[in-house]
């Protein structure tokens, strides 16, 4: 971490809670918590008055809004957290929404509610893609191999392990739901 990342510690950094409002001076910034990426994930609504007039921004940090969806690959994702997170997001109401990666700043709430749409649909996608997979029964390293997160082919330091703990998530979902069985050899098949 250290190395790699150049991770060094802060111990200066304050924890805080859901719901938290920092006081900038004639600017106000309130915690929202929403888990799921990470466990401590939080979006920034961000308050201030201009001409009369209450203005918000929302920050949404790795809510990103793309195409790729939600990322759920690191060790404290949690589905579950996501989805949550991301049903009450629907109900925040902003001027602006700004991503900490590749979409930006968004103006308005319709633009916000047709990216949410797209982001969280894939992890309808990947479901459906992993059943339709699981037609043919296949071992963890195969689901892994197949990249459902990824793009096919595509590999890095962290790929193979963010498919795995991604496609666990699912495949837990899908055993309990009744869709997904293993067998005694731990290959996955579909109902």
């Amino acid at each position: 971490m250290e190395g790699e990342f150049h991770y060094e510690p802060r111990p200066d950094a304050l924890t805080y809670e859901d719901g938290a409002v920092f006081d900038l001076g004639g600017v106000s910034v309130r915690a929202i918590h929403t888990p799921g990426h990470t466990r401590g994930h939080s979006c920034l609504m961000v308050e201030w008055e201009e001409s009369g007039r209450s203005r918000r921004f929302l920050y949404l940090g790795d809510v990103e809004l793309t195409t790729f969806g939600p990322y759920y690959g690191d060790a404290w994702s949690d589905l579950v957290d996501f989805e949550k997170s991301l049903k009450l997001l629907r109900d925040v109401e902003a001027d602006w929404y700004g991503t900490f990666h590749h979409i930006g700043v968004l103006e308005g709430r319709q633009a916000f509610l047709e990216r949410l749409d797209v982001f969280e649909g894939a992890i309808a996608r990947r479901a459906n893609a992993l059943l339709e997979f699981l037609e043919t029964p296949h071992s963890m390293d195969e689901i892994v191999e197949h990249r459902f997160v990824f793009r096919p082919g595509t590999t890095g330091p962290y790929h193979d392990a963010a498919e795995l703990r991604s496609m666990t998530l699912h495949l837990e979902r899908l055993k309990e739901q009744g869709q997904v069985i293993e067998d005694e050899n731990g290959r996955f098949r579909s109902r």
